[in-house]
């Protein structure tokens, strides 16, 4: 890696402001399969620097792109193999990462907070659940990591797990993505008819603001204003001891099956499945325990429950270096025919380290604030490949989904094995979310808020007829060695497909924007089939001011000189 100083400049592209900081720095996003060296990249102090840097690359021939901690899997930020001389990266997190100001309710107005972009999740939800005496605030939910930049996350619409569930699990906020929690922002965009660059403030229901809420990186945030609510106590139980034929099995009524996936949910509204996948041996698909997670909206801690008072309480499975991941990739690799060995050994060891065994301390059973069991998953997790979607349905319909889904699963994995291949070596994960329903936003007297355009969450007059009410996101994991001898791209393709077919009619499938997706055989993000049906899916039913078109020229309008793009995003994403 080189780096250069913008002391007078001799160093940095010609014409770059002084004093701001710049180098050449490789980019290496979350599951290490996007790498590329030597991309100029910029540390602003203020947004009045970003504003600064914007103009000096549109009259430079540069395109600008937003950095924040890289965990990502999607070419959303830079593409692999893509030319980067002419690409300024600006580094949000150094600098621009203050909790501006935190406002309690007043009269009509909610709880609210002002972030700037390249602040963590880690950071803004520690400032505010100590915000103030009684516990501060929070979100009805949040996405796993904590070290996850806020820009990142509302960019691509990021989530967590839960759905109202009345009476203790209600709260009058949103329970969809982070990014319809928008009250307002700032992002940097040219007016229209002109070319100069500048900070516009935006709030919710105005009408343009919805192309900005979920943004896919074609925009640049600078702050945000979310709507946030009275924090709130959490217990999180941990189970390994339900097999999945009961976690995933088949609905025969109107009511899932007792101790099912769907069962949990109707009781508490959180749950998450992590499930390490079973092969069948000798032509028996032995039973495997999931990993059960489920939070329950409890006041006060439950005789049985450990207390916590800190995030991040499950160490042997977040404390993993990198070199682990090298290290399963090249086996794999070469021997393909262990993965059930690992799968076996990871259930078994994560079972046991649960249980308070190897000296870790008993986590089946927590209890604290919010933030300290929604935040769970560290830098130092296992780096893996995630294929994502997010499936719109009825929550009476969830189990029949899941019970599909892990059926095909299993199937698919089955075929592969009879050709000795091994494609999947890493758990499936399954959470679920109500919908962005902008009708719990406040927006300003006079404007109505709108659901975020192209988030995978979006309401539109389609899911209204249908009556669709959650999500149930699937999470395909796995390390791909080098080169794919294991046909991890191949199945990626093939389960993609299905679940298209599957899913659609009754439900919609959407793309978890951060993840893998539109699959071929090369790879993700290469099947222009794909890409073509999520163009049409955001729009078959909306109209003029609320369709994939609309997006495209609505972000394009704000920024007449083509500055915020990248080769995947302007060649193949946000093309009309």
């Amino acid at each position: 890696m080189s780096s250069a100083s913008t002391a007078g400049n001799a160093s940095a592209p010609s014409g770059f402001p002084a004093g701001i900081p710049v180098s050449q720095d490789t980019f290496e996003n979350w599951s290490q399969m996007i790498v590329v060296p030597n991309v100029w990249t910029c540390v602003p102090a203020t947004e009045e620097d970003v504003v600064s840097v914007c103009n000096w690359a549109a009259s430079s021939g540069f395109s600008v792109r937003a950095r924040g901690i890289m965990h990502t899997w999607s070419p959303l930020t830079v593409t692999e193999g893509e030319l980067t001389a002419n690409v300024m990266l600006l580094d949000m997190t150094q600098k621009l990462n203050s909790v501006v100001s935190i406002t309690p309710a007043s009269g009509s107005q909610p709880a609210q907070v002002v972030v700037q972009t390249g602040c963590t999740m880690d950071a803004l939800m520690t400032t505010l659940e100590t915000a103030n005496s009684s516990g501060g605030y929070s979100f009805a939910h949040i996405p796993a990591p904590g070290n996850i930049t806020v820009g990142g996350a509302l960019a691509i619409n990021a989530h967590g797990t839960a759905v109202p569930t009345p009476p203790n699990d209600d709260f009058d906020i949103p329970y969809g993505s982070l990014s319809n929690q928008i009250l307002a922002f700032t992002a940097v965009v040219t007016m229209p008819g002109s070319n100069i660059y500048t900070a516009q403030t935006f709030t919710r229901g105005q009408g343009d603001d919805k192309a900005f809420l979920a943004h896919c990186g074609r925009a640049l945030l600078l702050n945000v204003t979310l709507q946030v609510t009275e924090n709130y106590n959490l217990r999180c139980q941990s189970f390994m001891n339900i097999p999945s034929t009961t976690l995933f099995a088949q609905p025969t009524g109107n009511n899932p099956p007792s101790g099912s996936v769907g069962d949990y949910l109707n009781q508490s509204g959180r749950v998450e499945v992590i499930w390490f996948p079973s092969f069948p041996v000798f032509g028996i698909t032995l039973t495997s325990y999931p990993w059960l997670k489920v939070w329950t909206v409890a006041a006060e801690k439950p005789a049985s429950s450990t207390e916590v008072t800190a995030p991040y309480n499950y160490p042997f499975s977040d404390n993993l270096p990198t070199a682990v991941t090298d290290v399963l990739k090249s086996i794999i690799s070469g021997a393909g025919w262990l993965t059930p060995s690992f799968s076996v050994a990871f259930a078994t060891f994560t079972k046991a380290a649960l249980e308070g065994s190897f000296g870790y301390q008993n986590a089946t059973d927590l209890w604290g604030r919010s933030k300290n069991t929604l935040l769970y998953v560290k830098d130092t997790t296992l780096r893996v490949t995630a294929n994502g979607y997010a499936i719109l349905m009825q929550k009476s319909q969830v189990q029949q989904a899941i019970a599909d889904f892990t059926d095909q699963f299993s199937s698919m994995l089955a075929e592969f094995q009879k050709n000795n291949l091994w494609p999947i070596n890493s758990p499936l994960e399954i959470r679920v979310t109500a919908l962005d329903d902008p009708s719990k936003i406040v927006a300003p007297a006079g404007q109505t808020a709108q659901s975020p355009a192209i988030s995978s969450l979006s309401v539109d007059p389609v899911v209204q007829q249908n009556g669709w009410d959650v999500a149930c996101w699937f999470d395909v994991l796995t390390v791909i060695p080098e080169g794919d001898p294991q046909k991890a791209y191949q199945f990626y393709a093939q389960f993609e497909s299905w679940c298209y077919s599957h899913f659609g009619s009754g439900f919609r499938v959407c793309p978890e924007w951060s993840k893998g997706w539109a699959y071929t055989d090369s790879g993700a993000w290469t099947s222009t089939t794909a890409i073509q049906t999520i163009h049409d899916t955001f729009t078959t039913g909306r109209t003029a001011d609320d369709n994939w078109s609309w997006e495209v020229d609505t972000l394009a309008k704000y920024d007449s000189q083509n500055l915020f793009f990248n080769a995947f995003l302007k060649n193949q994403l946000f093309t009309s």
